[in-house]
């Protein structure tokens, strides 16, 4: 009699890693967003990164009514990226996707951005997003991709990433960073190229590993369709400190990402990707003067704050674009009473 192995258990079509640190107010609308997916083949990750508040009673609660959650918990805390990596060594799943605690999905995301990852044959795929105000309970956002459905490589990711226009836009007009989008991963391509966060970045590390995963030769692809929800640190309509978001940026992060992708992938990094990279550390330094002058004018030690821009010379830009978009903003405003 021949004997036949049993064949392995198929993975659900998505895993969704949602790493969580003191997320208790905000989990389990995060994992409600999941939960109410039109592709119901999925399983939830919660990485809880040594959380000090009701997390893990939480996520325990919700996890013994649905059998597709699952809990998992660093012994200790190691920032974002760390999470990340935990789950996505957990991860069964055909697709992998990241969730922040904070944040939220449109019901169809996930069934969408599948099945047009795998018409279009991408290795990851991302959708425009939608921002969230916490404390005024209020989303909205302007379509910001280009419509319809594009494809990217790293020299146009990189254009996208930028913090302010370039220097002959005098539009006043915002920026939207693709390092912001919220990639959906194909499991096997991330496995195969051994790719994984930077765990030595708490901030700027989406940047860096999407910049990875388009050296390894990523086949990535962006729709306008909005599907995931983003909650701002500072609500837009409110003014106010999100009381759900634990994000914190630093902007020297960015310059330690930037210099970690020169020292590793010195060899291939084109021309172009090199001076993309070079413009986005200036900007970073920049944006990080501008920051600590508009915070030492607030304090009402604008001498010191002029010397901060001056001693800084890409601040300056970032000055100009403050002053351009408070103009465009009063220009709106004087015609709403017109």
């Amino acid at each position: 009699m021949t004997s036949q192995s049993t064949p392995a258990p198929q993975g659900p079509r998505v895993s969704v890693v949602i790493p969580a640190y003191n997320a208790a107010r905000s989990i389990g609308r995060a994992i409600a967003s999941v939960q109410a997916q039109t592709e119901q083949d999925f399983e939830i990750i919660v990485v809880n990164d040594c959380s000090t508040d009701d997390t893990v009673a939480v996520v325990s609660g919700l996890a013994a009514k649905d059998g597709r959650i699952r809990l998992v918990s660093q012994e200790k805390n190691g920032g974002p990226s760390r999470a990340r990596n935990r789950g996505f060594t957990e991860a069964r799943g055909t697709w992998l996707a990241i969730l922040d605690a904070d944040d939220a999905y449109k019901p169809d995301r996930l069934e969408r951005l599948t099945k047009l990852a795998e018409t279009e044959s991408l290795d990851m795929i991302a959708d425009d997003i939608t921002y969230y105000d916490s404390e005024a309970d209020v989303e909205f956002g302007d379509q910001r991709l280009a419509p319809g459905f594009n494809r990217i490589d790293l020299a146009g990711f990189l254009r996208a990433s930028m913090f302010r226009p370039p220097l002959h836009d005098f539009s006043g007009r915002d920026v939207f960073q693709y390092a912001l989008l919220k990639f959906v991963f194909r499991r096997s391509f991330i496995a195969e190229h051994k790719l994984a966060y930077p765990e030595s970045l708490r901030d700027s590390e989406d940047f860096f590993f999407y910049s990875e995963c388009l050296l390894a030769g990523g086949r990535a692809g962006l729709t306008s369709e909005p599907g995931y929800v983003y909650t701002q640190r500072m609500g837009k309509i409110s003014k106010r400190q999100s009381a759900l978001t634990r994000t914190k940026v630093n902007r020297m992060q960015v310059v330690t990402g930037v210099d970690l992708l020169f020292s590793r992938h010195a060899q291939r990094l084109s021309p172009v990707h090199r001076r993309l990279l070079r413009e986005r550390r200036a900007q970073a330094i920049g944006l990080n003067a501008h920051e600590r002058a508009r915070d030492l004018v607030h304090q009402r030690q604008v001498v010191i704050a002029l010397l901060e821009l001056a001693k800084t010379r890409p601040a300056w830009a970032f000055s100009v674009h403050l002053l351009l978009r408070r103009r465009k903003d009063w220009l709106a405003k004087l015609g709403g009473k017109a």
